[in-house]
């Protein structure tokens, strides 16, 4: 009869999980690698590092001399006057002799340029430059660092969430085999006469809870896999998680690790400390002054006589007078030194910030690490309990149900050995989630997660 009932309950399960049938097994961390290479907000981190790195080109290539050609035709009038005014990039300069009245007779000119300015010292600013885009870099590498342990952490709880709800739902699969095996004994009997028909209307009422019960833990198995399959970009109708859990590993002791400080999470804080850091150097020497190596050279032609008498128009498009100049300059703002003053103390403010993320970071992270090894050791104990309450329960079933047969015990308190069987059967598994759920954290406060895969990983 309990074959039977099982036999049917498989069958009820294919019919009701036809995907699971071409669904391919996906292990944990084959599920972290494709939700890495998958996930959108890896996308962002990387393309944001790879930005910081052209950045620091840029910053080289803004260091080449600057290289300036320039050449323009002008027909306009020439009258000049004594004085002198800020141009303010607006007013036209025309160069021109003063004359008692003004003349509106066209005059021709050109002119070609060519300038070169190279900025070759600055007392150290291009070096500071240097170290903070290479600390720029180095706290985007962090960052996607810390962005794919999150995402690996998150794959994980969602992993687990699906092995966990599979395995409450083949207890409830149980469970209801268990019921049918039941309620057709006691339809048997009552059918016989031997028991009241009230024990049938109880049967099948234990029957409905266990499939709803069944129904319910089917649904929330379905959302985790559709959430796994999300994160990790497969079809749904093909994803399946390989329940492969050596729950034999979590008795043993694990390997004895303490909190690093190249931990990724603290190791994007150290360096986000050190980026800011060298900003303060920068800043610094960016008030120094700047000596630039300047030179020039121009050509210039005008229909202009030398006694400023106007001529042919054609003449003023050739060159007639050259110049050329080299010079060196040094170029200091006297108020940078106060304005430094305060983005110093500013970035100053900034370091203590990331300093107490960094304090943070670590007390929480070893707060996690005392508090998974303080507790492991009583998870470790109800894990060595499991077999005996489990195998009590089943026992006190199996008798509970023999009774009744013998006309001994009565639906009540078979359906209490019933009820009480499966809520041991789900406390094993709610046991073996917290003790996994302890190595987790260990692994997450450590950042080792070696032993805690082991404990998924095919032999």
């Amino acid at each position: 009869m309990i074959r039977l009932s099982r036999l049917l309950i498989g069958i009820f399960v294919i019919l009701t999980q036809p995907n699971a049938l071409f669904a391919q097994t996906i292990s944990m961390e084959e599920a972290i690698h494709s939700t890495l290479a998958n996930h959108p907000s890896m996308a962002v981190v990387q393309a944001a590092l790879e930005a910081v790195r052209t950045n620091a080109q840029v910053i080289k290539d803004n260091r080449q001399p600057n290289l300036r050609l320039h050449d323009q035709i002008n027909i306009g009038t020439a009258n000049g006057l004594s004085g002198s005014y800020f141009s303010m990039g607006l007013i036209v300069p025309t160069s021109g002799g003063r004359r008692p009245e003004n003349s509106m007779e066209l005059a021709s000119g050109n002119i070609a340029l060519a300038t070169a300015d190279w900025e070759v010292f600055n007392f150290g600013r291009f070096q500071a430059e240097d170290r903070l885009a290479r600390t720029d870099i180095m706290v985007s590498e962090a960052a996607v660092e810390n962005e794919t342990y999150n995402i690996r952490l998150a794959v994980i709880n969602t992993y687990l969430d699906a092995l966990w709800l599979k395995q409450t739902l083949k207890i409830e699969e149980r469970n209801l085999a268990r019921v049918d095996t039941v309620r057709r004994i006691i339809t048997n009997l009552v059918h016989n006469g031997i028991r009241p028909g009230l024990d049938s209307s109880l049967a099948s009422v234990e029957f409905s809870r266990a499939k709803l019960n069944y129904f319910q833990m089917q649904e929330e198995l379905q959302r985790a896999i559709i959430k796994l399959a999300t994160l990790t970009g497969r079809p749904v109708n093909l994803a399946a998680i390989d329940t492969t859990f050596h729950q034999q590993v979590l008795l043993m002791q694990p390997v004895d690790t303490k909190l690093k400080a190249d931990h990724p999470l603290l190791r994007y804080r150290t360096n986000l400390i050190n980026r800011q850091t060298t900003e303060i150097d920068l800043i610094r020497k960016s008030a120094l002054p700047r000596v630039s190596l300047l030179t020039s050279a121009w050509a210039r032609g005008t229909s202009l006589d030398i006694d400023n008498n106007f001529g042919p128009l054609g003449s003023g498009f050739g060159y007639s007078r050259t110049n050329f100049l080299v010079g060196v300059a040094a170029t200091v703002n006297l108020t940078d030194f106060h304005r430094i003053k305060s983005r110093s103390q500013l970035q100053q403010w900034r370091i203590k910030q990331a300093q107490s993320q960094l304090a943070v970071e670590q007390f929480q992270l070893q707060n996690t690490l005392t508090t998974s090894d303080s507790v492991m050791a009583t998870v470790r104990m109800a894990l060595l309990e499991l077999p005996t309450a489990l195998n009590s329960a089943d026992r006190a079933f199996q008798q509970r149900l023999s009774l009744y047969n013998n006309g001994i015990e009565n639906i009540l308190g078979l359906t209490d050995a019933l009820q009480l069987l499966t809520t041991v059967e789900k406390q094993v598994v709610n046991v073996q989630r917290r003790a996994v759920n302890v190595r987790l954290q260990r692994a997450y406060a450590t950042g080792d997660f070696e032993d805690f895969f082991s404990l998924f990983r095919r032999q």
